[in-house]
């Protein structure tokens, strides 16, 4: 095996090298790095970047990232590790979803030189991570005032990431191409198959989906073939392509009364809308039966607020009903 090669530095085969890698610079003209640890193995076999923290204030991730760096033995390792532990460290200082100018990373991917902050910056993680590796993981977690149910996004056009999907254990997963500037899309589009795990709120450590998400990145390990780590499953796993938020109607206080993980029937009450009185104004109720993948975290509502992302199940809500009755969904 050769030394790997990664923004002018070399790491020797069976080693465990922690990187800087400049990106961008601060207002005081000062550079900004990212940090980045590869693992590369002893024997030849694939690449996978992962990275953390795309958008500053998910933070599951970088723990997610953290963890993986020392439970993955370099020396015993088949093929190459390149983990991003925070790739916006602009917008991770500021605790913000996006950078200073008000641009969401994840919407400038592949980027280009000359263009904005956003569009620099994703040049040149593409070019010096991403263009590097054969396969991609990158974690999220939902925007700001939401929280989402353990799943995985993937275009399930892609045998490969039908694949990954599979083998990474989610009970759910999002047949999703992404939006046009993406880091999973532009990346997929590249030949660098990507998938995103989607798990909990920002700000936040969350140890149960921390763990989900590192047991899912030793799972795809495995099934790659670049480590021997012992392999976990769900009890069940659904594709889904039928999906959608469930707004509000009027403006109030919610009471919501579901949360990620929960099956609920056509007509049951999602939230109920109050005045400032207590008094009701209205109820959010389910137009279908199906699956709670996300809900807001915020109990104020305007008209049009985003209150519960619905999974439609249509005939498979039986079964999915006694798996559930098996297997509790991990949400905290």
């Amino acid at each position: 095996m050769k030394a790997f090669e990664i923004a002018g530095m070399k790491v020797r085969p069976g080693t465990r090298k922690d990187v800087m890698i400049r990106i961008s610079e601060f207002y005081t003209a000062t550079p900004v790095f990212i940090p980045v640890t590869v693992l590369h193995g002893r024997e030849k076999g694939p690449v996978l970047y992962v990275a953390a923290a795309v958008h500053g204030n998910e933070i599951n991730g970088v723990e997610m990232v953290r963890q993986i760096r020392v439970q993955v033995d370099p020396r015993r390792l088949r093929g190459t590790m390149i983990l991003v532990l925070i790739a916006n460290p602009i917008a991770f200082l500021a605790m913000s979803r996006d950078l200073p100018d008000g641009r969401d990373l994840n919407r400038f991917f592949p980027g280009r030189e000359g263009g904005s902050m956003a569009s620099m910056i994703a040049e040149a993680i593409f070019t010096k991570v991403v263009r590097l590796a054969d396969f991609g993981i990158d974690l999220h977690t939902a925007a700001t005032g939401r929280t989402n149910l353990p799943h995985v996004r993937v275009d399930m056009k892609s045998p490969i990431l039908r694949r990954l999907a599979a083998a990474f254990g989610c009970e759910v997963v999002f047949d999703m191409p992404g939006e046009e500037g993406m880091l999973r899309r532009a990346a997929t589009r590249a030949g660098i198959p990507t998938m995103v795990y989607e798990a909990g709120e920002p700000l936040k450590f969350q140890r149960n989906l921390i763990r989900r998400g590192v047991e899912g990145i030793r799972n795809v390990l495995a099934e790659l073939r670049m480590c021997e780590f012992p392999r976990t499953s769900p009890v069940f796993q659904i594709v889904v392509r039928d999906h959608r938020w469930i707004r509000s109607a009027k403006g109030g206080i919610l009471n919501v009364q579901v949360k990620p993980g929960d099956m609920i029937e056509k007509g049951h009450t999602i939230a109920v809308n109050t005045k400032p009185f207590g008094t009701e104004v209205s109820r959010v109720k389910a137009p279908y039966t199906g699956l709670v993948v996300g809900c807001t975290t915020l109990p104020l509502a305007i008209p049009g607020s985003a209150v519960c992302h619905l999974v439609d199940l249509q005939t498979r809500h039986r079964v999915v009903r006694r798996l559930l009755e098996r297997q509790a969904l991990v949400f905290e």
